[in-house]
């Protein structure tokens, strides 16, 4: 039996649950006599600190008439959050009604005055989040007017210490995602700035903390931070830990092995991703543990473990469970023309690789095209075809000047060019420069020096 969290203890003992949350929570410490006496001594710290606690004694029909009180409070309290989620429902229908959010000229303000506060901001929220794979724009426009609405929230509306500011450092923390999905970083660090400060004065909610901490993660990652994405995903790994979470601790644990990958150590990573993936449940994320799986085996096979990465791509089902996901089967591609090379089976690895530079080319995807170019070219080389590799070269070089990308990059190409045409191209130059480009997007710093790759 999982026991409960610290965060959700505070969040039963304070009223911040759902009520499917709630019920959840008793029928646990029905069953879950630990859990109970966490409760008992988390709720003498919480009252630990309160004036009365020191008071006199008083008499018993007292202490019946406060228990009366917060009985009544506590009713009052659910008939108020019930209206409240019946102003979501409708909040959430007339954000249907009007696909461009607020901003849309249908969008009927008169029926939404009386929804503004938590329900309009937290449905604002929601269709946002729907949006972030579909439509990155529509996305990042709801929660720019999630965050409007939340900015305009009278404290006093919402008598509960914190609950506001709370709420704000949620919604800016989601619009600093939108603006990250959007590759706008200056306005997404303004709007993660503004979360963090809300979150300071808040009710210290340790998943709320998870949250913000995660999506700020992966603004670092997008950035190419990757030092300070991981150190964030360790606080955000540890903070779902003590709220009892296992499942979003694995996410954060999965989100730190992809960022130790792409800083150049998939051994490291290899160990982090299979640790995350056990942590898991399945039921809640299906689509998570499969992208899992297969980074752990594209891992295994970038640290030169082929057997095992082929053993356990033969094993995963993947190209089954990814078949309504064409952008991620090239990738699978990819990887099991890795996976072929290493294990010296040339021309299976020339088929999968030619296949798949071919889909990045007619996707436009230029750099990753270019990657694989120089996997392909390596296997020619093993196969005594210079004359192939000498035309792809030049190639992938007139590609990349033709776009204007990277220079680094474009001096790379240039460099392995110059080599074949003067006959001095090896296999240990090509997979040089492969890995120099593999990094490069993670490590924009990096030069390229052709001294070191002759």
């Amino acid at each position: 039996m999982t026991h409960l969290g610290k965060g959700e203890i505070e969040s039963f003992l304070t009223g911040r649950l759902e009520e499917a949350e709630r019920k959840r929570l008793l029928q646990h410490l029905t069953d879950c006599s630990p859990c109970r006496r966490r409760l008992r001594v988390a709720a003498e710290i919480l009252l630990g600190d309160e004036p009365w606690m020191a008071a006199e004694p008083v008499a018993e029909d007292r202490y019946e008439e406060a228990l009366a009180r917060s009985i009544v409070s506590a009713r009052n309290l659910e008939k108020r959050w019930q209206k409240e989620r019946e102003k979501l429902g409708r909040a959430l229908t007339l954000l249907d009604q009007a696909s461009g959010g607020l901003g849309d000229e249908s969008f009927p303000w008169r029926q939404a005055q009386a929804l503004h506060g938590w329900p309009l901001c937290e449905a604002l929220l929601r269709k946002s989040y729907e949006a972030r794979f579909t439509d990155p724009k529509r996305m990042l426009s709801l929660a720019e007017s999630a965050a409007g609405v939340a900015k305009h929230i009278k404290v006093e509306k919402y008598p509960w210490p914190g609950f506001v500011a709370d709420l704000r450092a949620r919604t800016f923390a989601e619009l600093g995602n939108a603006y990250r999905v959007n590759e706008r970083f200056p306005e997404a660090d303004a709007a993660f700035e503004r979360s963090i400060e809300f979150l300071e004065v808040g009710t210290g909610d340790s998943l709320l903390q998870a949250r913000v901490l995660d999506l700020f993660a992966s603004l670092r990652s997008a950035q190419r931070r990757l030092d300070d994405a991981i150190a964030l995903l360790d606080q955000v790994y540890g903070l779902y830990l003590e709220a009892g979470d296992s499942h979003l601790a694995g996410r954060a644990l999965i989100s730190k092995g992809s960022n130790t990958l792409y800083q150049g150590y998939p051994s490291e990573a290899v160990c982090l991703l299979e640790k995350g993936l056990q942590m898991l449940d399945s039921r809640k994320d299906q689509s998570l543990e499969t992208l899992t799986r297969l980074n752990i085996i594209d891992a295994l096979a970038n640290a030169g473990r082929h057997h095992e990465a082929s053993r356990q791509l033969l094993q995963s089902g993947l190209r089954e469970k990814l078949a309504d996901a064409p952008l991620i089967l090239v990738k699978l591609r990819w990887v099991e023309g890795k996976i072929h090379a290493g294990l010296g089976r040339p021309e299976k690895a020339e088929r999968a690789f030619v296949e798949v530079r071919r889909e990045y080319l007619r996707l436009n995807q230029v750099y990753d095209a270019a990657v694989v170019g120089l996997e392909l070219a390596a296997v020619w080389l093993r196969l005594g075809r210079p004359a192939h590799v000498r035309e792809l070269a030049e190639e992938m070089y007139q590609t990349f000047v033709d776009g204007s990308m990277q220079p680094e990059a474009a001096r790379a190409l240039y460099f392995v060019r110059e080599a074949c045409l003067a006959q001095a191209v090896t296999v240990a130059m090509i997979e040089r420069v492969r890995q120099f480009l593999e990094r490069l997007p993670w490590h924009p710093g990096l030069r390229f020096e052709p001294a070191l790759f002759a």
